[in-house]
């Protein structure tokens, strides 16, 4: 593992104290931006109560190390919907900083699902959990769409900096980081789980949310989850969604979708998604 400059430090124990107020992530950048990070490795760092490998070179790693945190609106769901002794499935895992958390919350009898079908990146989440003794959460190597079988994945190596970006290829291969890999529904691994109850279901799949849900329809409609998912205009051609059909999904599963942001969580009205954002879909019972 390497360690921080000390400009580096100094910026990262600021950072840690005071999040993101406005111009703080600016200045960072200015000072050190993410593609200057490559030299820094990998870093483990000690954050919302785990220990966390991250590479600051990488969005996710460079957020967790200059502000403390990565995505915290979607913590602050977490901590609200995920009670000790609940059950959680982080579809998109990647190497764990929100599986890291939904297991702590869980606690130890709790269960947590983690999905994650990019091989390189799944040896970091191993290694995050095994570091923090989080040998109970159960870790799926497959990709979620709405049928069983095999699709081709975009997985960049866990080493770099696009790696967060690995996702389902629908145009096919073309590329040494395009490979194959097993696919399953959200259906089936909950009832290979034997799971008997859900309270959290996260989704981040760069694109392919639309045929996870469907595949967890069966799911959804039993145990009645909060979901949290992105959604992404640009990218949801990948899995078909539109705001019609995610509309209608949500509607006939009696959901309320919400925009999640720095402030307090927005209604999204029927027919007006948004460009991008994270989306709260909380059960309407």
């Amino acid at each position: 593992m390497m360690a921080l400059s000390k400009p580096a430090q100094i910026l990262s124990a600021i950072g840690t104290r005071i999040g993101k107020p406005p111009g703080w992530e600016r200045v960072v950048r200015r000072l050190i931006p993410p593609e200057h990070c490559g030299e820094m490795g990998a870093l483990r760092l000690a954050r919302d109560g785990v220990t966390f490998m991250t590479r600051p070179s990488h969005f996710l790693g460079w957020n967790v190390t200059f502000f403390g945190s990565y995505e915290p609106e979607l913590r602050r769901i977490f901590r609200a919907v995920l009670p000790a002794g609940g059950t959680a499935i982080d579809v998109g895992a990647n190497t764990g900083w929100h599986t890291l958390l939904l297991a702590r919350l869980a606690g130890e009898n709790g269960r947590v699902l983690a999905v994650e079908p990019n091989p390189s990146v799944r040896v970091d989440l191993f290694e995050n959990l095994e570091f923090n003794g989080f040998d109970r959460v159960e870790v799926i190597a497959a990709a979620l769409s709405d049928a069983e079988g095999k699709l081709d994945f975009y997985g960049p190596a866990a080493d770099d900096p696009g790696s967060g970006s690995g996702h389902v290829a629908t145009n096919g291969g073309g590329s040494a980081q395009t490979y194959a890999v097993e696919c399953a529904t959200l259906d089936k691994i909950v009832a290979d789980a034997k799971l008997d109850r859900l309270h959290l279901l996260k989704i981040d799949v760069e694109g392919f949310e639309w045929p996870v849900l469907k595949g967890g329809a069966r799911t959804i409609a039993q145990f009645r989850p909060h979901i949290v998912f992105e959604y992404d205009a640009e990218t949801a051609a990948r899995g078909g969604a539109t705001p019609a059909l995610l509309d209608e999904f949500f509607r006939t599963h009696r959901y309320k979708p919400m925009q999640t942001g720095r402030g307090e969580p927005r209604p999204i009205r029927s027919g007006h998604w948004p460009t991008w954002a994270n989306v709260w879909a909380a059960p309407l019972d």
